[in-house]
């Protein structure tokens, strides 16, 4: 299209006549506000996982049952086997740990996610 095309459009004209708004002298100060009391939108992941809180106490559950399991049985020869329990991990790397995983995951499949929710795994 050239320009002069652009200028006869019709759409241009609608535009002209339409009035102008301006915000009011408050607009800054609200929409801060409204910013500052908005509750912060919850990562996609966050919402669609076990809360942390049960994920750990379910996994310290499970290592002890494993545990449990791996002591009280028996091999088939009947020698004991010797269980090798790791030092105890702090939650911080537990959750390092998941939130690498996490990535991983989604590095396989990057199609399958919007920019936005690849945003959001990046920054937590």
């Amino acid at each position: 299209m050239k320009h002069d095309d652009l200028e006869k459009d019709p759409l241009w004209s609608l535009l002209r006549e339409s009035p102008a708004h301006r915000p009011g002298c408050r607009f800054a100060t609200d929409v801060v506000r409204a910013a500052r009391l908005s509750a912060p939108a919850k990562p996609w992941w966050s919402r669609a996982l076990i809360p942390l809180g049960a994920g750990g106490l379910l996994a310290g559950t499970a290592a002890l049952v494993m545990l449990a399991l791996s002591l009280f049985s028996e091999t088939p020869g009947g020698s004991e086997v010797a269980v090798v329990v790791p030092a105890h991990e702090s939650l911080s790397d537990i959750q390092d740990g998941f939130e690498t995983e996490v990535l991983i995951a989604v590095a396989d499949h990057l199609a399958d996610y919007s920019d936005d929710e690849l945003v959001s795994l990046i920054g937590f």
